[in-house]
Order: C-alpha cells, then sequence, then structure tokens
C-alpha cells in the first residue's frame, strides 16, 4: 500500500502560500514537482492540476482543494502541498481554501489516488488533525504529521 511519506516530500511542502488567486496557487503548489522524476511531462502535468481542482469543505471555517492529474506521464504518484492561513478565495467553494494538494496519479495506481485523496479529507476535518497540520512549522513537520496521522486511521 502507498503511503503518504511514499508520494510527499518535505520539499514539495509550502507552509505559506504567497498566492492570492487560485490559479497562481495551484501553480505555485504546483511548481517543486517541476523537477521532480517521477514527472515525465511537466506541461501536461501542469495542464491536468488546472483542469480538475475539485474543492471539499472541511469545516465551518475553510475548505480544501485538491488539484490532480491522471496520466502516464508520471512514474508514479506525486503530490506537493500549500497551506493558506489566511485562505484563499476558490469560485467552486463558498468557503476561503486553507490547503491545497496537488496530485499527479499514474492511471494503473487510481485506488491508490482515491485512498489517498479520502484520508485527507478525513484528516482535516477533524480539528485535532488539523491543528496538526496548521501548526507544523517545516516541510519535514508537515510530512510527519500527516503519516503519523495516516497510521491512527
Amino acid at each position: 500500500m502507498i503511503t503518504i511519506a511514499d508520494i510527499l516530500r518535505p520539499e514539495h511542502v509550502a507552509l505559506q502560500i504567497a498566492a492570492t488567486t487560485p490559479e497562481a496557487a495551484i501553480a505555485e503548489v504546483a511548481a517543486p514537482l517541476r523537477q521532480d522524476e517521477r514527472v515525465l511531462d511537466w506541461d501536461t502535468v501542469l495542464a491536468g492540476f488546472f483542469k480538475v481542482a475539485p474543492c471539499l469543505p472541511a469545516s465551518p471555517n475553510f475548505a480544501i482543494c485538491i488539484p490532480h492529474v491522471r496520466t502516464d506521464e508520471l512514474t508514479s504518484l506525486a503530490m506537493s502541498v500549500g497551506r493558506s492561513t489566511t485562505g484563499i478565495v476558490f469560485p467552486s467553494s463558498a468557503l476561503p481554501v486553507r490547503y491545497i494538494f496537488c496530485i499527479g496519479v499514474q492511471l494503473a495506481l487510481a485506488a491508490d489516488y482515491l485512498r489517498i485523496v479520502g484520508l485527507l479529507a478525513r484528516l482535516v476535518k477533524d480539528p485535532a488533525s488539523e491543528e496538526r497540520l496548521r501548526t507544523a512549522t517545516s516541510g519535514p513537520d508537515f510530512v510527519q504529521a500527516l503519516s503519523r496521522l495516516e497510521a491512527k486511521l
């Protein structure tokens, strides 16, 4: 079974997104994947993130956005994450988006992708788990927090 620690590298975590628009935020969060060896065709992967970026309410106060692409232009699952303390307004969400999870999925790994997305949605809906992610102070700390929370489920 593929875990979050398998697909999310600490250097792919942006703890404070500078962008204020949805397009700029997705581009900023996705950018670390450009040099990732798992990405075979960056242009295809980036274009996919802009095509499919569903936002899901996570609490009464914020939402998450999960831009994703399913393509064989990846050798395996790859993910990057961005966090915004103030939230970013997305047209598809009534709530400000606090977390953006960009996920690239090789076509053969669709089941693993669905499990990871379900896991992320459950984690950010739990106030104690979300607090741990909100207070992470570094990329390694954020990945470690996600991994520990994943292990509890």
